[in-house]
């Protein structure tokens, strides 16, 4: 397995225009905006940016207000995301887990959601939202893992937000969150993490 290349802010990571969050493209070549690093295939990650939500994305949030006209939504953004009554066929209450799409970014910054699915009782973590690939790995390989281990459910949102059902083991999940999160840009994670909970069952 090939290294990953660590890239720093300026360097370049593509000819050619390519259009891409973190990086901006000069004199035919594509180049980093924030650290992040080339993968085995050479795609360009983010290690460290802040979530920019975009249409059709999965997103967790908590219910924080509600009011005739919808929901306000805690989506860890500046703005609050937002439900329309119209938009939701159960009655939700404060504090409820949700799961979402995201379905337009109003002017303002607000984010309209809809396809909402109440998720049961259980606890939200945040997690970087430039490592979120990572956590869900290529299709959904970390994340399968992260379930089958855990002991219960795992929704992983875009935004950063992460539920985790009460059937978790929640302070074994949480180190390997910990670890998922330190280890991000290092080759190997997934076989990593599968060894860490092979080592906590002995």
């Amino acid at each position: 397995m090939s290294e990953r290349k660590i890239v720093v802010p300026g360097e370049k990571i593509a000819e050619g225009t390519i259009k891409m969050p973190g990086a901006y493209s000069e004199g035919g070549a594509t180049y980093a905006t924030l650290v992040g690093f080339i993968d085995e295939t050479g795609r360009y990650v983010q290690l460290e940016s802040r979530y920019t939500p975009t249409p059709d994305e999965i997103v967790v949030g908590m219910i924080t207000d509600s009011r005739h006209a919808g929901y306000s939504v805690d989506l860890a953004l500046p703005k609050e995301g937002f439900i329309p009554s119209r938009a939701v066929r159960i009655t939700l209450e404060l504090g409820d887990f949700i799961v979402a799409r995201v379905r337009t970014i109003e002017r303002g910054g607000v984010v309209e959601l809809c396809e909402v699915r109440r998720l049961p009782k259980g606890k939200i973590v945040e997690f970087p939202s430039a490592k979120i690939p990572r956590l869900i790995g290529k299709k959904s390989s970390m994340l399968n893992i992260l379930r089958t281990n855990a002991g219960g459910d795992i929704v992983v949102g875009n935004n950063g937000y992460v539920w985790m059902s009460e059937r978790c083991n929640i302070p074994l999940l949480l180190k390997a969150l910990e670890i998922i999160r330190t280890k991000a840009h290092k080759p190997g994670l997934t076989d990593a993490i599968a060894k860490f909970f092979q080592e906590q069952k002995r």
